[in-house]
């Protein structure tokens, strides 16, 4: 008997000797595009596709929630994207949303964001189809469900595009004539848009009809584009397919073409600039209007994250540097001058630089823990110092009636962000940052300046040779609400002449 149970013990060793030496199953490699949608996407529309981030609920319009395959761009007749259109999408951006330009990344790249949008849309709606079935009792597996939703989103074939014309006051005619049957009645006569309609009731991602003329076009204002989104649809917005032959298609092209500007096509498109900075004998005082004349000025587009038509909607940039300090100069639009307590007010008028220490940052998470960012901000006043001033001194037809001495100062400094919930923490706590602003005739200027050389592990060392990624966040007191509802810039390059 005992001998039994040693060889049983023997061989249960054994066993479990030769499970040990076995190599674990390997992981599957993470694909490249899973990879960059985690770094750039999952942010907004979050990790399975279904937009309920915290940063979605703070943004306006509302990320798209892929599981309903409904994209706002697609060319088929079904109205299911293509790969195609979904980097198409991913190349431009979406102007009038928080939707960056991505075509800085490589074709390759953007193929491989695309697939995996189609595979996470595909995979929510199998997931959807199969919790329908399970409430209803009724027998459907999830590789089952997953079969259904691959040909629900299978795209369709390309509807007929039809072709350049040149445009007479024939087919201008016909055009128009089209128009005011199928579009006008929500893009106006004008195609500025009805201004009522943008109070449509949505599912939060305020699908307000776009105004032609101010460079707001989710797409492309190439002809191929403009018909696509007229044969085709936008089924991701309010606006249905349109069924037409292919002359009356070219003939409603043309006269909708006729309607957009010529510089307003790509006017609001995030691209990515290179800045290159000259060096210069002597820097120009921050007041001294004529020398920073001469500078190159940079125009950066920026998008309001809560979306509003008088939000800020460019800055324009003018910097220079001596081989010692960095001059940058940015300039926006502010038709009101909030660097004073008012009445209902969370917040003053601000700006703020961001500069990365790596060549491929996520955009919307100010950093990580991993990967901190370097931002230098300037605020009129910061909120948390105006808390009960209401209360104690009322208010007057011009603002708060509150002692000059009592007043809020200006706040500038340099802080590191390790992630939006490091922001609370860091805000009030970083190194003092020379910054000169000035508001006239509806303009804010504030020019930053800084040794090239960083004055701590936390700042980025502008000294070190090589380009720095930066981008620009601006705030508008008499608009925002909250600090989340800004106006941001996507990366750009910044090269010193050395």
């Amino acid at each position: 008997m005992r001998r039994h149970l040693l060889v049983a013990s023997a061989g249960a060793l054994l066993l479990a000797t030769c499970t040990q030496l076995q190599p674990a199953r390997p992981i599957p490699p993470r694909s490249r595009g899973a990879e960059l949608y985690e770094r750039h996407c999952a942010v907004c529309h979050g990790l399975d596709g279904r937009a309920d981030t915290t940063v979605a609920e703070l943004l306006r319009p509302r990320p798209n929630s892929f599981e309903q395959g409904l994209f706002k761009l697609v060319s088929t007749t079904n109205g299911m994207p293509t790969e195609e259109d979904l980097v198409q999408t991913l190349r431009r951006g979406m102007p009038g949303s928080a939707m960056m330009s991505w075509g800085w990344l490589p074709d390759p790249d953007l193929q491989a964001l695309a697939h995996e949008v189609r595979n996470l849309a595909v995979r929510g709606r199998a997931e959807s189809i199969h919790r329908t079935a399970t409430i209803t009792q009724q027998a459907l597996s999830l590789d089952e469900a997953t079969a259904i939703a691959e040909r629900e989103l299978l795209p369709g074939p390309t509807v007929d595009a039809g072709s350049p014309i040149e445009i007479t006051p024939t087919t201008l005619d016909e055009g128009e004539r089209l128009y005011r049957q199928h579009c006008a009645s929500c893009h106006g006569n004008d195609g500025r848009g009805l201004p009522a309609l943008q109070s449509w009731p949505t599912d939060g991602t305020w699908l307000w009809p776009r105004d032609f003329t101010s460079g707001y076009l989710r797409g492309a204002a190439d002809h191929r584009a403009l018909a696509f989104r007229i044969r085709a649809g936008m089924p991701g917005s309010h606006m249905p397919p349109t069924a037409l032959s292919t002359s009356e298609t070219n003939a409603l092209v043309g006269y909708v073409k006729s309607l957009i500007p010529d510089s307003a096509g790509d006017r609001h498109v995030q691209w990515r600039h290179t800045v290159r900075v000259a060096r210069l004998p002597q820097l120009p005082t921050a007041t001294d209007a004529a020398a920073f004349a001469q500078l190159d000025g940079i125009r950066l587009p920026a998008s309001p994250l809560w979306w509003r038509a008088e939000a800020c909607s460019e800055v324009t940039l003018r910097a220079a540097h001596d081989g010692r300090e960095l001059l940058i100069q940015l300039e926006w639009a502010d038709a009101t001058r909030d660097d004073q307590v008012r009445p209902g007010a969370r917040l003053g008028d601000g700006i703020a630089l961001q500069f990365a220490r790596e060549q491929d940052p996520p955009l919307f998470a100010m950093g990580s823990r991993a990967l901190p960012v370097n931002v230098w901000r300037w605020h009129a006043y910061d909120p948390k110092e105006t808390a009960g001033m209401a209360d104690l001194f009322g208010s007057t037809h011009q603002g708060l009636d509150v002692p000059t001495n009592l007043q809020p100062k200006p706040r500038s400094e340099s802080i590191e962000l390790g992630g939006i919930p490091s922001v609370a923490t860091e805000t009030g706590a970083g190194l003092p940052l020379t910054v000169t602003t000035t508001w006239q005739d509806g303009h804010w200027r504030a020019t930053f300046r800084r040794s090239l050389a960083a004055r701590s592990n936390r700042e980025v060392d502008l000294a070190a040779p090589g380009p720095v990624l930066f981008a620009t966040a601006v705030w508008n007191g008499s608009l925002d609400q909250h600090a989340g509802s800004k106006s941001i810039t996507t990366w750009h390059v910044l090269e010193l002449e050395r």
